[in-house]
């Protein structure tokens, strides 16, 4: 069973609903803090982030996401959070109650991650296929929540051992890297596959532009539930389009919360509480015609 912060992640457990502020703050401490706060009005129980460093993370010439015109390079030095406003950050949200981690991209931000005391960690789907990121992470020996959006099955073999062999409590995220992402291709079932597969609690990070997935993703077991949250789609940059707004996400905690108080203990036994509504509907014998008290009923 895995634990970020208070909370308990597996069978039993309620689902945990994580908010993606990510990059949507876009380099504004007042909108970071503001989305913070949204998503503690939300009633989310985790905030999560991602952790730039651009020099250390990619060449100025990698290319850019075709659904976005600003260089990556460039939109990735902007997000930048440097290590004293992640800790101002970090603060903030546990002032409200939530918990603080993020998304590193390199081990130099595994580095400044350690030195401001998250307490776990996110993998990316695309950063699955790094081994010196996932070993950086995996060393801590904190709880990790990998995604999978860009990974085929076998493709998460490397990765799942390298936490393994560090004694690294984890859970794997059933993901569709899609921005948004059409129902079709959520795969909710894939969750089982992974379950299987590879022996560990499971959940889904999903990129749908709506609720439904991820209430249905809570019945069917899911650890957790990461959705992108913004203040308003409308927003410049390249997830906002792809995330929950604050009515949307406080409504995605509603339903899981509804969802895991519908799903009971399994067991089923008659329920006193129903005692009234058995003797108003339920059949009983009587006589077509008068009986006397203490007669005996031959047949």
């Amino acid at each position: 069973m895995l634990q970020i912060g208070p909370h308990r992640l597996g069978a039993g457990q309620p689902t945990l609903v994580i908010a993606e502020i990510g990059n949507n703050h876009d380099g504004s401490m007042g909108q970071a803090r503001a989305l913070i706060d949204a998503a503690e009005e939300a009633g989310a129980q985790v905030v999560k982030f991602q952790t730039h460093l651009a020099e250390a993370e990619m060449l100025p010439s990698t290319p850019t996401p075709p659904h976005f015109d600003e260089p990556r390079f460039t939109f990735t030095q902007r997000m930048e959070l440097s290590e004293e406003q992640h800790l101002a950050l970090k603060a903030y949200a546990e002032e409200r109650d939530l918990v603080f981690f993020s998304s590193p991209f390199s081990v130099e931000a595994v580095e400044l991650l350690e030195r401001v005391g998250i307490g776990a960690y996110k993998i990316a789907s695309g950063e699955v296929s790094n081994p010196p990121l996932i070993e950086a992470v995996a060393a801590t020996g904190k709880p990790v929540l990998m995604s999978t959006g860009m990974s085929g099955l076998d493709d998460l073999a490397p990765a799942v051992e390298i936490l393994r062999r560090h004694g690294s409590p984890f859970g794997i995220l059933q993901c569709q890297s899609t921005y948004p992402c059409p129902p079709e291709l959520v795969n909710l079932r894939g969750m089982a596959t992974l379950a299987e597969r590879y022996d560990c609690p499971v959940g889904l990070s999903d990129h749908t532009p709506d609720v439904y997935t991820g209430v249905a993703a809570a019945a069917l077991g899911a650890i957790c539930v990461e959705k992108h949250f913004t203040l308003s789609r409308r927003l410049y940059g390249p997830d906002h389009h792809a995330s929950l707004e604050p009515g949307d996400l406080a409504a995605l905690v509603e339903g899981v919360r509804q969802v895991h108080a519908a799903l009971g203990s399994g067991e089923k036994e008659r329920d006193a509480s129903l005692d009234q509504a058995r003797r108003t509907f339920e059949m009983s014998v009587v006589t077509r015609v008068e009986v006397p008290e203490g007669a005996t009923l031959e047949p």
